[in-house]
């Protein structure tokens, strides 16, 4: 009995049928594809693009060198220097360089930050032809928005 049914698929092509049955169901259900340039669909509220710097109202930076997240960085992409000036009584960062290009996106320095000075953008578009513009100072990090693909793209346009 299994082998007239064994020869009966092979005949009729029974497997053919059933994948080709899945194919045609594919192709005639709803679409999924965003035509990307054209239209942008956002990523997810817990979406983990690039690292921001943010300010207090006042424009302060939150920062306050405590290096947590340059001790708890597992790839060591962060280098960052601190100072007292005068008149404050928290410190604040001299320097603060990120590299982008080392960074493995874990969390934990946003995780680890006290103040959170350090958190997750929305940002997911970090296209650059050269490595130069993966490097971020502190300056550099509190760039959004098509800025940043400005400042990643510097040298990719003529």
């Amino acid at each position: 009995m299994n082998a007239i049914r064994e020869f009966l698929n092979k005949v009729f092509l029974v497997d053919m049928v059933r994948g080709l049955a899945v194919t045609l169901r594919r192709y005639f259900s709803r679409k999924v594809t965003v035509q990307y340039p054209e239209k942008v669909k956002l990523p997810a509220e817990r979406f983990r693009g690039l690292l921001r710097l943010f300010r207090d109202e006042a424009g302060e930076p939150l920062c306050i060198a405590c290096k947590a997240c340059q001790r708890i960085c597992p790839t060591n992409c962060f280098s960052i220097e601190g100072a007292r000036p005068e008149g404050v009584k928290t410190m604040r960062p001299t320097q603060f360089d990120w590299k982008l290009d080392r960074c493995s996106f874990c969390g934990l320095c946003v995780e680890v930050c006290p103040t959170a000075a350090i958190r997750f953008s929305h940002e997911f578009r970090m296209t650059t032809v050269d490595k130069a513009p993966l490097l971020f100072s502190m300056a550099d990090m509190y760039i959004a928005g098509p800025d940043l693909q400005d400042y990643l793209c510097r040298g990719c346009r003529p």
